[in-house]
């Protein structure tokens, strides 16, 4: 019938608000499946679960990435970590016939058990000639190469695929002739191993390498372990790779431990700025209508910190009102006013309840330089002019150094690109007079002669210098409260 036909839905699951990459989170942990020794970025539950699997007992991971993404997080990468003696499993695909050749290997990707779930079936074509080759996981259809006239075609077709190398690759085994592989019934791959009861600290702070400086900046967490040298290593790569990281202690760890682990770390830790603890640990629901999980509060610190960068600016911490929770739902231990602020004081932003919701209380950073950087902030918009300002003075590089400097101008013209940007949103802090009259943008950029002498240009060197002024946050707000009796003014 002719018109207008309008259906409605429900939608399911977090809203996906727009993204930022300085929003991402950057995480290391263990889970059912996936790649090791590379990261992944996932953008949403699903892909991370299409690579890396559901929910495990053995991992804090899967529960830390779902709360990540229902928080409001966006982009995250995934640095998988097993044993130092995995196994994947595999499938080998055999032409027909007496004495038939190995045609194709198909091999899980990644190591463990995980593979046996994996089955593989070969079907005779609907054109003449032709095979197809299916790819299921847990029973699903994942993938089908479709109609395939050799060997190679479908492993092209596999590897390419994004559905199926997320769980397999395809190696052609260059058999002599034109043969395919034989018509066969869904076959499982073998159970590999991750060995994972033979991971160590040290595993953890390694697969953080897989975090390429070209990836960009973000926070760092790892919420298998809050281990020392876990801690200690996540630190050293966020000032290595101008990130953050988001430290958390013990589940069962009281006040006055944390106020302990919190003076001790601040202490410890050359890279503090460009750290943040947080505690306690939080309750998130679970699949059974009434059971909670804890887990590691850092997914949920990380979400709000996406989202403070993707509605404000990385000079917006992600703690008050735009933290509270909408998927976290309880906290291991209730903190209030007092103990609150003694967290503060410690280097520790709490996690409380206020007006019946989840909110994280503070933004701190573990630094003692509180004149430059107690606030997590600061350190989050010196990492973004760091990152950006790598990546756009790239494209100055091997250019030609004449006597106009015109060097000089491309430089100073790509920092302000980067800086004033900042400045209109707020994120540097401008100087006023009484009067009202600006006495600087908060950002100053130089790049002349007086840093670049010819002998200087002669090697090559061009030196320009950034100078900023980061605005600070309101965590407290004082106000006094004078009552009148009926006789007197109202002051």
């Amino acid at each position: 019938m002719p018109g207008v036909n309008i259906t409605t839905a429900v939608r399911q699951g977090p809203s996906a608000p727009a993204s930022v990459e300085t929003s991402q989170m950057f995480a290391v942990g263990l889970a059912e499946s996936g790649p090791s020794g590379e990261a992944t970025l996932v953008t949403s539950l699903a892909e991370f679960e299409a690579v890396y699997g559901g929910y495990v007992s053995y991992a804090y991971l899967h529960p830390t990435i779902q709360t990540f993404f229902e928080e409001g997080g966006t982009r995250a990468y995934i640095s998988r970590v097993v044993g130092p003696e995995p196994t994947t499993g595999s499938i080998t695909l055999s032409e027909g016939g007496v004495g038939g050749e190995d045609v194709i290997t198909i091999t899980a990707n990644g190591a463990g058990a995980w593979s046996s779930n994996v089955t593989v079936q070969v079907t005779a074509g609907t054109a003449a000639g032709t095979f197809i080759i299916l790819i299921r996981k847990n029973g699903n259809l994942v993938y089908s190469t479709g109609n395939c006239s050799s060997v190679t075609q479908a492993v092209g077709r596999i590897n390419s695929s994004t559905a199926a190398s997320a769980i397999v690759t395809a190696e052609d085994l260059q058999a002599t002739g034109s043969p395919q592989p034989e018509v066969s019934a869904a076959t499982a791959l073998s159970a590999g191993d991750d060995d994972r009861s033979a991971i160590v600290v040290a595993d953890y702070v390694t697969a953080l390498n897989n975090f390429l400086d070209s990836y960009g900046t973000g926070v760092v967490v790892c919420p298998e372990s809050s281990h020392t040298t876990i801690q200690t290593g996540l630190a050293t790569h966020a000032n290595t790779y101008s990130r953050l990281a988001y430290l958390f202690g013990a589940f069962d760890d009281t006040i006055a431990e944390t106020k302990t682990a919190g003076f001790n770390l601040s202490a410890a830790d050359a890279n503090s700025e460009h750290v943040a603890y947080f505690y306690p640990w939080v309750y998130i629901p679970t699949s059974t209508n009434g059971i909670n999980r804890l887990i590691p509060p850092v997914g949920y610190a990380a979400a709000k910190r996406a989202l403070a960068h993707i509605q404000t600016g990385a000079h917006q911490p992600g703690a008050g009102l735009i933290s509270a929770a909408r998927f976290v739902n309880g906290v291991a231990t209730d903190i209030d006013k007092t103990n609150g602020d003694a967290l503060d004081d410690a280097y520790v932003n709490a996690i409380r309840i206020i007006n019946n919701t989840v909110r994280i209380y503070g933004a701190r950073s573990m630094s003692s330089d509180i004149d430059n950087f107690r606030y997590i902030t600061a350190q989050d918009v010196v990492n973004q002019v760091v990152v950006e300002a790598n990546r756009s003075l790239e494209d100055l590089l091997f250019g030609v150094i004449d006597g106009r400097n015109t060097v000089f101008a491309s430089v100073e013209s790509k920092l302000f690109a980067i800086l004033e940007p900042l400045r209109v949103r707020g994120a540097l802090f401008e100087a006023f007079d009484a009067t009202g009259k600006r006495i600087d943008f908060g950002y100053t950029v130089k790049c002349d002669s007086t840093l670049n002498p010819t002998s200087q240009l002669a090697t090559g060197l061009v030196k320009a210098r950034v100078g900023l002024r980061v605005s600070s946050v309101g965590d407290k707000i004082e106000v006094d409260i004078i009552k009148s009796n009926l006789t007197k003014s109202v002051v």
